[in-house]
């Protein structure tokens, strides 16, 4: 679950700020987008936002999500037994704009576990194209990914629907990380970087029935590269902000990478969508989340 994430905006502006977990201390820092890409100077000094969360104690697991669609990300971690008695998926609001500790307010439990199945993958996303996000994963040694839609509350315990709705179906060992607009349609694909290493896309079919979802059960894959098996966590950006989904890869040396989206996707020649990786910032080995 720690291998992936989707940036958001901590102070509004609309362009996607980075959130870093020190697994060390637990503390959060947020990384502020300068306003145009400069490489490794793309990003401003860390500005400290939490130190409650320690993956051994606190949340072993930390993201970055738009919960009510108002532009300011917000921050969700998530607790498991026996580590934590207090389990589940926390809400963190942010109060509107990224001012150091006070940024976040106080956690809200917004989902729990089911008791008959669990998911072992966790994605951020507008899925149904609300400007709220949503949730999807793939079941616990099964292929099946799902989506869980935010019900467009942020209410204890039921900001979720617990029902899962059906997306796509992938190899038990392959890992569903993200979904965004790559090949251009206005709506969001979904990310797969396979168990040898491929990564993947899909395009999903539209559902024009006026019933259920957006997506229809009819899509096309797409073979976007190889060897992407070097990053320990590959996250959704827009770096250079022209509107298309770029990729951050962090590798196991601590160096953070960006592959930008080129603007067009060709399905005749899919591996030409996303340009050779940049480096973005070096020495970040100590960091277990990048969202």
């Amino acid at each position: 679950m720690k291998g992936n994430g989707h940036c958001h905006s901590f102070n509004g502006d609309g362009r996607m700020d980075i959130m870093v977990r020190d697994d060390a201390t637990g503390e959060l820092f947020v990384l502020p987008h300068s306003g145009s890409f400069q490489g490794t100077e793309t990003f401003g000094e860390p500005v400290l936002i939490g130190t409650t969360f320690d993956p051994r104690r606190d949340h072993f697991l930390v993201r970055t999500i738009d919960i009510n669609g108002n532009g300011f990300a917000d921050v969700i971690g998530m607790s498991m037994r026996p580590a934590n008695e207090q389990h589940g998926i926390f809400l963190y609001p942010n109060k509107g704009g990224l001012n150091g500790l006070d940024t976040l307010a106080g956690p809200i439990r917004i989902s729990g576990a089911r008791d008959d199945r669990k998911w072992e993958t966790l994605g951020i996303a507008d899925l149904d194209l609300d400007g709220c996000g949503d949730m999807f994963g793939r079941e616990k040694d099964a292929g099946n990914v799902d989506a869980f839609f935010n019900r467009r509350e942020v209410k204890q315990n039921e900001t979720y629907d617990t029902n899962e709705v059906r997306m796509v179906t992938v190899d038990v060992d392959d890992f569903p990380f993200a979904m965004a607009d790559v090949t251009g349609t206005g709506r969001p694909d979904l990310l797969v970087r396979r168990k040898n290493g491929d990564l993947d896309v899909y395009e999903f079919g539209q559902n024009t029935s006026g019933e259920g979802p957006w997506w229809s059960s009819e899509g096309r894959w797409f073979t976007l590269g190889h060897g992407w098996q070097e990053f320990e966590i590959i996250t959704v950006t827009d770096i250079d902000l022209d509107g298309r989904p770029d990729l951050l890869g962090l590798r196991a040396d601590g160096t953070l990478v960006v592959h930008r989206h080129h603007g067009g996707f060709d399905p005749e020649r899919p591996a030409g969508t996303f340009t050779a990786p940049e480096v973005v910032a070096t020495g970040w080995q100590k960091y277990s989340v990048v969202s």
